[in-house]
């Protein structure tokens, strides 16, 4: 009986791979990448151009571009997240950006959004375009 599902699987895998972008694309996430770096921390992606990005914490897919990009912090030095901050950020194509918050001090719930980390995309086809 297991017998009969194959060959049902091998036409949902090719479906799969059609649906691969063609062109390249950008990724923004709230991952953090560097755990060294002190009042460092991961942040929720709010929106990225005015769409939103909610992508249960995985990285989101958008054009490259320049894009405003809104964060909301989490919890940080006994503070409640929920602070948003909005910036704009110029996405190169293939690249996956890590967005953190910077916090001012251990104690402190000011931040600034930064760029954590820039990593190149695996797979994706930075040659077309």
């Amino acid at each position: 009986m297991r017998y009969r599902l194959i060959p049902l699987a091998f036409p949902m895998i090719l479906a799969g791979c059609a649906t691969m972008p063609q062109d390249p694309w950008s990724e923004v996430t709230g991952e953090r990448r560097h755990v060294a770096i002190a009042d460092r921390g991961p942040v929720n992606v709010v929106s990225i151009g005015g769409r939103s990005a909610w992508a249960s914490g995985r990285p989101t897919m958008v054009e490259p571009g320049t894009h405003r990009i809104v964060v909301e912090s989490l919890p940080h030095g006994g503070f409640r997240g929920g602070r948003t901050q909005a910036f704009e950020l110029a996405l190169e194509p293939c690249k996956r950006y890590h967005v953190n918050a910077q916090f001012e001090s251990a104690i402190s719930a000011s931040y600034k959004p930064v760029v954590d980390a820039v990593i190149p995309i695996p797979g994706c086809p930075a040659g077309k375009g």
